[in-house]
């Protein structure tokens, strides 16, 4: 059996932290199943006042759960500038927490330069902005928990106008895993030098 040396070490526990980084970050889950989409589902009728979902057409927000495969997505946010500079800072402020502990996270965001191919009559949209979600099971956690009637009262007067669906990625060149497994083998890189003065490491 060879010998733990200082290196062998530390790649072994860059190893086991990237490996916990890989299943937290998840993607490939379990689809919903019936009861917990009945479950999240009574939950958004809880919330809905005069019949109205709070998160839009409760048909829509259903038939997207019963038809989940479990797989991450990436919403994509088509947004006007918003009504209240102030109301969407507050937003973020609430939903960038939420997401980040259910491993979502912002992929890219833009703001229009220019007007090009658009169909007639239909305003322009000012900023696109693609988000991860790690599984549809955390979407629905997210907004139908705690925070969830902030995050929609803010939403609504962060935006004058918006059109968000959801995607799989069919190709795409940014891989967030294989960046973490950069920055990991930066940090083992960086450390191995660091440490390569010490006795204690090198043996």
């Amino acid at each position: 059996m060879p010998r733990l040396t200082g290196p062998r070490l530390l790649a072994l526990a860059l190893a086991l932290l990237y490996a916990g980084f890989w299943v937290w970050y998840g993607g490939t889950g379990k689809p919903l199943s019936p009861n917990e989409v009945d479950r999240f589902m009574a939950r958004i009728d809880a919330m809905a006042t005069d019949h109205q979902s709070p998160f839009g057409a409760r048909e829509t927000i259903e038939a997207w759960a019963r038809a989940d495969d479990g797989r991450e997505f990436f919403m994509i946010n088509l947004v006007n500038d918003p009504a209240d500079l102030a109301a969407a800072e507050a937003y973020n402020r609430v939903i960038l927490p939420e997401l980040f502990k259910r491993a979502g996270h912002p992929i890219f965001m833009s703001r229009s330069i220019a007007r090009f191919i658009e169909p007639a009559g239909l305003a322009p949209w000012d900023f696109v902005a693609i988000v991860r979600y790690r599984s549809m099971r955390d979407m629905l956690d997210m907004i139908t928990g705690p925070e969830a009637e902030n995050i929609r009262h803010l939403k609504e007067g962060s935006v004058s106008k918006t059109h968000v669906f959801p995607t799989h990625i069919g190709f795409s060149l940014l891989w967030v895993r294989f960046l973490v497994a950069l920055v990991f083998a930066a940090l083992g890189v960086g450390l191995h030098f660091s440490l390569r003065p010490f006795v204690w490491y090198a043996r």
